[in-house]
């Protein structure tokens, strides 16, 4: 469950922040070394180094940040080899 939360579900950039502040999404903080989410709930504001939930500053660098990234990677590889490009007749 985390690995999919890592990959799909992070929050890393500005942008990904940015996006859920606009909104009023909710974003859960949690502590990898406790194991557990230590708060969930809107952005009220963030810099580069702090994430400011539910009247808390949490440590970008310390905790992970799960919520909604502001551009979906696909699921699949979308990427042709080369013999898909060849024209034939």
């Amino acid at each position: 469950m985390i690995l999919t939360k890592l990959t799909n579900k992070s929050l890393v950039t500005n942008q990904d922040l940015e996006l859920n502040h606009r909104l009023g999404l909710p974003v859960e903080v949690f502590c990898s070394k406790q194991g557990k989410t230590l708060a969930f709930g809107p952005i009220k504001g963030f810099d580069d180094q702090t994430i400011f939930i539910r009247d808390h500053n949490f440590c970008r660098s310390t905790y992970l940040f799960f919520g909604k990234p502001s551009l979906e990677k696909p699921s699949y590889d979308c990427s042709l080899s080369k013999e898909f490009w060849i024209y034939s007749e």
